[in-house]
């Protein structure tokens, strides 16, 4: 039973009661709107309009009532009435009552719906911008003829009176859907989003800054301005809120170094006390993939996780797998962290992580990030590396991005002398030297540049060698060989490739056999420093007798006319 109040009687009814008395409602209400056009002369565009929209409301899902009243004589009176007045309509009356129409199966080219449409026409040269607004996004997905000539006026009209645009809910709607405007619309707002970004609220700020993440739009002198006021408001910010901002940058690949770290820091005071784990791993991820080394964020965050472990509160295994990547692809570990090592390794469940979606992939990342770290044992070599495992995952297409990563695990338990366990034999399987990540974009501009500078120190081919598969999961950008004089020698005479082959000749006695690493910008740490990936890079490099030499976009001066090379890039 339900009770209900009827003035000041109270009555409890059974619930079939109930719905009968409910339906009963709302036939006397369809009823009573219908009947209203038994007087045509008190009936006006806008009653028509109402009482069209509430009588699909209260019959939604009614096949039947709905069929009733659309061959019910008194509802095309409705209908005849729209189709002679349509004056002084509001936007948003039109707009509701074209939804109805469309949800009764009125057809799009029936008079009362052309009406509506060229009122609503009319009305756009004179409605506010939140009208504006709202027929954007009525129009914006139309495809009657009608739909899209709204559609076009309302943008054209949106171009005229720009700078009557001043609420952030009105520009997170419009940059939302920029792929329907035109250049120039969007050039116009990020002009009035320029003028008004400092009376913009906190809020605001980081809803139009995460709206420019999510459509991947990149224009750098706003989001250098929104950046800004961003930081300078982050004490407003909660620990979601600059998740979000985190996520965004890494999304536009947005690393203003400065921004970024006075964002960080108003998390020194949010991570303690927050609760939620998937706003920790966001926040775990975007550092790692922007590659911002915080130390004091990553250090309370490694202490929020050792507190959750030592109460016994939930942690899953992809929390613990996103933190181990992140502080390997960060080159970081925590200050006097070793029990907390022990207790992330010991809380990981392979089985389940192996059972999980993509299973071997995401148990190859961890075994990878704690060969990063230093931290792998001899069990986690051999979990990755022991026949069943290779097999299945050289014959999964989809884990060919991962490769990369097993064959630097092969090569690091290789070179491990408390390792007994099964390694590949890359000089007995060839088909691995062609097996890893090929060069990004931006560093095969910066090799373009670099060699241009190499080449008139060490020629090519004789004296550098480029693009040496190793099998190892890395290649080096260059080889070359110097005498204890710096004198290069022929590469060819002396190269052992990474060891999968014998040299033609014995090294002489002082001379070096020198990898080149080059790191653009994005492949660096953020303010410096070298990557997780690439310090196992140099340590597998070092392993077989090389010198590693990297090379970033600091080491050389492209505006220098004489060539020079830092040597603290030599490691």
């Amino acid at each position: 039973e339900i009770s209900c109040v009827t003035g000041v009687q109270t009555c409890a009814l059974p619930i079939s009661e109930t719905m009968d008395a409910d339906v009963g409602v709302r036939q006397a209400e369809t009823e009573l709107m219908l009947n209203s056009t038994n007087s045509p002369g008190l009936l006006r565009n806008h009653a028509a309009c109402t009482h069209i929209i509430n009588l699909t409301r209260i019959n939604a899902g009614n096949a039947e009532k709905v069929l009733n009243i659309k061959q019910d004589e008194r509802f095309h009176k409705l209908l005849k009435l729209l189709e002679r007045d349509t004056h002084n309509l509001y936007p948003a009356t039109i707009i509701a009552c074209l939804k109805a129409l469309k949800r009764l199966d009125i057809p799009p080219d029936s008079a009362a719906v052309k009406n509506l449409e060229n009122s609503l026409l009319w009305v756009l040269r004179s409605c506010p911008t939140k009208d504006l607004l709202n027929v954007f996004t009525f129009t914006m997905n139309q495809e009657t003829e009608a739909g899209k000539k709204i559609f076009n006026e309302v943008c054209q009209t949106l171009e005229r009176r720009w700078v009557e645009l001043t609420d952030a809910r009105q520009l997170v709607v419009l940059f939302g859907h920029s792929h329907k405007l035109s250049i120039s619309l969007l050039e116009k707002l990020e002009d009035r989003l320029q003028d008004t970004v400092e009376d913009l609220s906190p809020y605001d700020l980081v809803s139009i800054f995460t709206t420019f993440g999510r459509i991947g739009r990149r224009s750098m002198p706003v989001l250098r301005s929104l950046g800004f006021h961003i930081a300078k408001n982050r004490a407003y910010l909660n620990i979601k809120q600059i998740a979000d901002v985190l996520f965004a940058c890494n999304k536009l690949a947005y690393k203003d170094q400065e921004t970024l770290e006075r964002l960080c820091s108003a998390l020194e005071s949010l991570v303690e006390s927050n609760d939620n784990l998937a706003v920790v791993r966001s926040i775990l991820t975007s550092l790692g993939q922007l590659k911002l080394v915080t130390p004091t964020v990553l250090d309370m965050i490694s202490d929020w996780y050792s507190k959750r472990l030592a109460d016994n509160k939930l942690v899953e295994n992809r929390d613990l797998s996103t933190l181990l990547l992140t502080l390997a692809n960060l080159n970081y570990q925590p200050f006097d962290r070793e029990d907390f090592f022990s207790k992330v390794v010991e809380g990981l469940n392979q089985e389940k992580i192996l059972a999980g979606p993509r299973g071997d992939q995401q148990w190859l990342n961890v075994v990878w990030a704690l060969t990063v770290l230093n931290r792998a044992s001899n069990q986690h070599f051999q979990s990755v590396l022991e026949p069943a495992f290779a097999t299945n995952l050289l014959e999964n297409r989809e884990a060919r991005q991962t490769l990369s990563k097993w064959l630097n695990v092969n090569a690091a338990a290789s070179a491990s002398k408390e390792y007994t366990g099964p390694c590949v034999k890359v000089s007995e399987s060839p088909e691995l030297l062609d097996l890893g990540p090929p060069p990004s974009p931006p560093k095969i501009h910066f090799k373009k540049m670099v060699f241009e500078t190499l080449t008139t120190l060490f020629p090519l081919p004789r004296f550098m060698a480029e693009d040496i598969k190793t099998g190892a999961g890395l290649t080096l950008d260059a080889e070359i060989i110097v005498d204890s004089n710096a004198k290069p020698l022929q590469v060819e005479e002396y190269t052992s490739k990474f060891g999968l082959q014998s040299p033609k000749k014995v090294l002489p006695n002082g001379a070096h056999r020198i990898a080149i690493f080059l790191t653009p910008f994005q492949e660096t740490l953020i303010g410096g420093g070298r990557t997780g990936g690439v310090e196992l890079n140099v340590r597998l490099a070092r392993e077989q007798g090389y010198i590693p030499l990297i090379i970033n976009h600091k080491t050389i001066d492209t505006s220098m006319k004489a060539i020079s090379i830092d040597r603290k890039s030599v490691v």
